[in-house]
């Protein structure tokens, strides 16, 4: 059960049962109060010997003293010229008057096991006297009256143990719930990522345990991704770097002694350093990616303006390095994007780069945006030797190469950090290829931006 359910039915309870007692009271004294009159004789009946003393609204009010009165012994009740009106004491019968003497001895004996008592009762047009014996058994007679008590003192008694045993089940599931979820964080604190935390019960801490599950999974399949993000990273290093040591010393060592050998062994040492270069600035930009350092306010970026920016700023970029670059940006003079300017550079930036890099020379890399509707779409193309299909599912997942003729020694991180930055805007990005097997080949990668 809940915690807050608990608490609930503990209010419930501590609301509802004196609501109970005293309806049962109340219930209790009517029916109690109608018994009690049921007997006596009705004003209809006694109306000869009341001779107009006494009225219908008097004889009510001492019919209800009498059902009170007798439960408390027994009572007699006189006119107040002492004719016998009612009674329950053998030495007087209704309808005949008493003797004032005989009443007053009966009050003067102090000897005998039962107590007398006579008193005078003005009504509202009238005047009656009553006397009322108790006795030995004025325990019983009057336990009529402890009844109500009796049940008010059961049902404060069925109260308190059900505050008591609610508070002892509510305080042993907090406490018990709580050490368990100590005890776990402790160890999940110290690194024990396999344990797994388990609380009986459906309460509100046994949702937490499962939250708590959550994370601790999370964090392990974080330490794993850490680990074998470190094992990638120092794997793929390590390759460029052992080929530039290698012909270094092949050089320092004179086995290229010929200028032609020394010359491509230069070169390969140059181009390894470049592409060194290349894959630990992925690495810069996939670091400040996890830790959030580029998170910024977005600004309204005149679109058209900022992709001709970024032609111009790659297309000699891109002759130098034997390819040709084109571009059709047909999109509205005044359209604004909400965007972080340097992120969506660098992204482009990459799907450029990973285009010359994958083609041979003579490629031609082109750049489309076009607005359809509510959408812009921004497209960075080449007609390269394509994607294997196998491997465009793959693209954007970390350290990831493909088998097609695109494999190249990096790291994979590229195009996570294009994925990061279209997914931090909200826009969308996808891929397709006509693959290394079809005459129709060539990479797209498409960004979709929706427009408010």
């Amino acid at each position: 059960m809940k915690i807050q359910t608990q608490a609930r039915l503990l209010v419930t309870g501590i609301v509802l049962v004196p609501f109970f007692i005293a309806i049962m009271f109340f219930i209790h004294r009517y029916f109690f109060d109608m018994e009690d009159i049921t007997g006596l004789p009705v004003y209809e009946d006694v109306s000869a010997m009341l001779d107009e003393h006494i009225s219908a609204r008097d004889w009510e009010s001492v019919t209800r003293f009498v059902a009170r009165s007798r439960n408390i012994g027994e009572i007699a009740v006189f006119r107040d010229d002492y004719l016998v009106l009612y009674s329950t004491l053998p030495e007087f019968r209704p309808g005949v008057f008493a003797d004032r003497a005989n009443i007053l001895a009966l009050l003067a004996v102090e000897d005998l096991p039962y107590t007398y008592i006579f008193t005078s009762r003005t009504l509202e047009e009238s005047r009656v006297y009553t006397l009322t014996r108790t006795g030995p058994a004025l325990r019983s007679q009057m336990a009529p009256f402890f009844i109500p008590v009796l049940v008010l003192l059961i049902f404060i008694i069925m109260m308190t143990l059900f505050v008591i045993c609610m508070s002892i089940v509510m305080t042993q599931t907090i406490t018990r719930s709580v050490q368990v979820l100590e005890n776990a964080t402790r160890r999940i604190a110290d690194g024990e990522l396999n344990l797994n935390v388990d609380i009986k019960g459906s309460n509100e801490i046994t949702s937490l345990t499962k939250s708590l599950n959550k994370m601790r999974n999370t964090l392990k399949e974080e330490e794993l991704r850490r680990s074998r993000f470190i094992m990638g990273i120092t794997h793929d290093l390590k390759t460029p770097l052992a080929l530039i040591k290698g012909y270094a010393e092949a050089i320092e060592d004179g086995v290229t002694g010929d200028p032609a050998s020394r010359s491509s062994a230069v070169e390969i040492i140059t181009s390894k350093a470049d592409q060194l270069e290349d894959m630990i600035s992925d690495l810069i930009d996939f670091v400040r990616m996890e830790t959030g350092e580029w998170r910024s306010q977005l600004n309204h970026i005149n679109l058209k303006e900022f992709l001709e920016k970024l032609v111009k700023a790659f297309y000699s970029d891109v002759a130098l390095l034997r390819h040709t670059l084109v571009h059709d940006i047909a999109l509205p003079d005044n359209l604004f994007i909400p965007m972080d300017e340097k992120l969506v550079h660098r992204a482009l930036e990459n799907l450029i780069n990973n285009a010359v890099r994958h083609t041979p020379s003579g490629s031609i890399i082109r750049l489309d945006a076009v607005q359809n509707k509510n959408l812009v779409e921004i497209s960075i193309s080449d007609n390269g030797p394509g994607i294997a299909e196998e491997d465009l599912c793959h693209v954007f997942e970390m350290f990831y190469r493909g088998s097609s003729s695109r494999r190249e020694h990096g790291m994979g991180l590229g195009l996570v950090v294009v994925k990061w930055v279209v997914d931090y805007h909200g826009w969308s990005i996808s891929v397709s290829s006509g693959g290394a097997s079809t005459k129709d080949k060539g990479t797209y990668f498409t960004i979709t931006i929706p427009v408010a």
